[in-house]
């Protein structure tokens, strides 16, 4: 009996009647019940204020239209015109509400649901966007526009294998397909396929390439150690395109290519333009390095360790300036710095490397300035792209 009438809650008193615990159990539960509700309401009251918002804005930029057709007209313009402003939400609205006119035409009802998927794209709302892409498949299931949305979608989803059904159904009706091509390529190129990726993407005009994909092109030739054509490619495009990303991995193949005085002068040009910028300032000071342009190198060293002393990089690269002048206590704590700052295995590596070696060497040891010059050697094969 004593058991059955054990209750399960921490504080409660066996002493008390069970006919009065069950009436307070009641209460409790009741009393929960009603707080679930009450915030229930809340959420729900402050969600329908929020939509009423946007319904009465949308309502608003309409109540002067006398015809369905200049609703529609208004309405459509009025959409476009959040959207560009970024009121994403206020811009869903609007699309919503064109949908429920009657008497749509087909193509308008398309064109509504293609933009309701791109609006909730930018929102990070893939099932939503997928749900308005498929929408407006159902109505033209050949359209190349819709099937490389959600060639696209699925791509940037991680759903290779559906992108690339949906991109190969583009390229069977329209061989031509820059948009078809370019999917293909950008999907082998993210599964580090790079030789099908270069197979694609070979096959799109130069006029259709922009800044990411001559980035990806060039990548992908680096990735299969033909280090010339991606500085071939580069050179071609920054001949009418200055872009500082595609300049700035050029001047990263010439030093991995050893074309160190054409590295110079390219991030000599950078400098002049971006002299806050980190990464200018300490590639420039590695290719002063390898020049052996100590004093320029260990200049803008400084200049870089100003902007970020944090780097595991920089910490490396002045440990050895430290040391070839001299300074081995001061050599040490730049390497225990990069050891502590490593955030890659390669560089972990190499800043252990450099740590051991400067606690067991001396200036004495005639291996001493080979050992560095190996290790400049060892982490331009990596490619500074690794290390930062």
């Amino acid at each position: 009996m004593n058991k059955l009438l054990k209750c399960p809650f921490k504080n409660f008193n066996p002493a008390v009647p069970k006919n009065v615990r069950i009436r307070i159990f009641k209460k409790t539960l009741i009393s929960f019940l009603c707080l679930f509700i009450f915030l229930d309401l809340v959420f729900s009251f402050e969600r329908i204020v929020t939509i009423s918002k946007e319904e009465v804005q949308v309502d608003s930029a309409i109540k002067h239209c006398k015809s369905q057709k200049e609703k529609i007209k208004e309405l459509e313009a009025f959409a476009l015109n959040a959207y560009n402003n970024n009121q994403y939400d206020l811009s869903l609205c609007a699309y919503n509400k064109l949908l429920s006119f009657k008497k749509n035409s087909k193509k308008k009802e398309f064109s509504y649901y293609m933009s309701l998927g791109d609006i909730y794209c930018l929102k990070n709302n893939y099932v939503f966007a997928m749900h308005m892409y498929q929408k407006a498949l159902s109505m033209y299931k050949k359209n190349e526009e819709i099937n490389i949305k959600i060639a696209n979608l699925y791509l940037k989803i991680n759903i290779y294998k559906s992108a690339k059904i949906f991109f190969n159904n583009v390229l069977k009706s329209n061989k031509k397909s820059v948009d078809a091509k370019k999917g293909l390529a950008n999907l082998y190129y993210l599964k580090n396929n790079y030789q099908k990726a270069i197979f694609y993407y070979e096959q799109i005009d130069f006029f259709h390439i922009d800044k990411n994909t001559i980035l990806k092109i060039a990548d992908s030739y680096t990735n299969l150690n033909e280090i010339n054509k991606a500085i071939k490619i580069l050179e071609d495009y920054t001949k009418n395109n200055k872009s500082f990303e595609v300049l700035f991995f050029l001047g990263q193949l010439y030093i991995e290519n050893t074309e160190n005085l054409k590295a110079k002068e390219l991030f000599l040009n950078l400098y002049e333009n971006h002299k806050d910028n980190f990464k200018v300032c300490l590639y420039l000071a590695n290719v002063y390095n390898l020049l052996g342009e100590r004093s320029l190198s260990n200049h803008m060293l400084g200049l870089a360790y100003k902007i970020n002393s944090s780097c595991c990089a920089l910490n490396i690269l002045r440990a050895e300036f430290s040391y070839k002048l001299g300074h081995v206590n001061e050599a040490k704590e730049y390497a225990q710095r990069a050891l502590m700052k490593a955030k890659t295995v390669f560089l972990r590596n190499q800043a252990q490397k450099l740590l051991t070696f400067l606690q067991k060497g001396s200036l004495k040891d005639p291996n001493a300035y080979n050992y560095s010059e190996y290790f400049d050697r060892e982490r331009q094969n990596a490619g500074l792209a690794q290390v930062l």
